[in-house]
């Protein structure tokens, strides 16, 4: 079968091929061909071997963990499903054993392996992935398109969902990337009272104004660069009439984090998703921006098991729009062209086609 590997532990070590040998599901386990499937932020750390990802992956192997397919084969001990079903899959497999895990915090399970780094992933036609992992589609509310990224609009749906409401309360998505594109778009269609997008790269900045210009929406958008629009906190006081109440921290970078704490107004809380240079990361004033601001910092890891599936699967149903998330789709042969597209900041998703040569 086609397939991108990792062939070796060094920056751009990957290798397509077409003799792949065809997983076969074991016991509790399903064989599934992929329709199409769609390149991470953590695919682009894989690729370049960056400190922050590559002691978790094991080469050789096959990466990828966003996809939507059809299930080819089902092992023994599966229960519920049946061969040519529509389906995704959570890519993170837990123990089901550890404290995390027994309080139902399965996506933070301390023992948790996931596919596509330490297993072989889903850049390939076919992918075996734990029946118990499964997620049904609908074709008619999931297009193959968007079911290849849901795992990334989990990430952005589970930021929401970690925010104490969304609804009549001024939002800043602290960088514009594929992910926090999506946290915009929940933010919008739930009806925040305003929306602030702040982005530093220019691709980035002109998707997020195309976007917002082609709305008919009652949330005002405003969308920032904070490096080249003036006095950004000040403009964002102006506009939101003190500061913000919600900061979804996407971008992980630090100048972001800490201007995001100066704009919170006071009993406001940041939800972090994006993930600094440790490092580096030194929170300016914390007294005065943190403690006596009253504010709430929370860290999002992944998806909730399963109850952020149930909430985006919901939202799409209920209208949510993500085409313009999807700026190109290419075949799985051209993953190293998408890399570049993403690095140059030219697109946002970028979508494979492993059944296309």
């Amino acid at each position: 079968m086609r397939a991108i590997q990792m062939v070796r532990p060094e920056a751009g070590a990957v290798s397509y091929t077409e003799d792949a040998p065809v997983p076969t599901p074991g016991p509790g386990e399903v064989l599934v061909k992929v329709a199409q499937t769609a390149i991470c932020g953590t695919d682009r750390h894989i690729y370049h071997w960056d400190d922050s990802i590559s002691h978790l992956v094991k080469p050789p192997t096959i990466i990828g963990h966003e996809f939507c397919g059809h299930i080819a084969e089902i092992g023994a001990d599966v229960v519920g499903w049946h061969a040519s079903e529509y389906v995704s899959a959570e890519m993170h497999i837990v123990c089901g054993k550890c404290r995390a895990c027994l309080r139902g915090d399965f996506h933070i399970c301390e023992h948790t392996s996931i596919a596509g780094l330490q297993r072989p992933g889903c850049f390939a036609e076919w992918v075996v992935v734990p029946a118990s992992n499964l997620v049904r589609l609908d074709p008619e509310v999931v297009p193959t398109h968007i079911g290849a990224m849901l795992d990334a609009l989990g990430n952005a749906v589970h930021t929401v969902q970690a925010a104490q409401g969304i609804a009549g309360r001024h939002v800043l998505v602290s960088g514009n990337g594929a992910i926090g594109a999506m946290a915009a778009a929940v933010v919008q269609f739930q009806g925040a009272a305003s929306l602030t997008i702040s982005e530093v790269a220019p691709g980035h900045l002109q998707r997020a104004r195309k976007w917002a210009a082609g709305l008919d929406s009652e949330t005002p958008i405003h969308i920032l660069d904070p490096t080249s629009d003036g006095n950004f906190p000040e403009q964002v006081r102006d506009l939101t009439g003190g500061g913000v109440d919600v900061v979804l921290e996407m971008s992980g970078a630090v100048p972001a984090i800490n201007v995001g704490l100066d704009v919170l107004y006071p009993g406001g809380e940041m939800i972090l998703l994006g993930i600094p240079n440790c490092r580096d990361l030194m929170v300016q004033a914390f007294t005065e921006r943190v403690i006596f601001k009253g504010l709430r910092l929370q860290g999002v890891l992944g998806r909730r098991m399963f109850s952020t599936w149930d909430l985006m699967l919901e939202l799409l149903a209920q209208g949510l729009n993500l085409d313009h998330i999807v700026t190109h789709q290419l075949p799985l042969s051209q993953f190293e062209h998408g890399i570049q597209l993403l690095d140059r900041c030219e697109a946002h998703k970028v979508v494979l086609n492993p059944q296309d040569s």
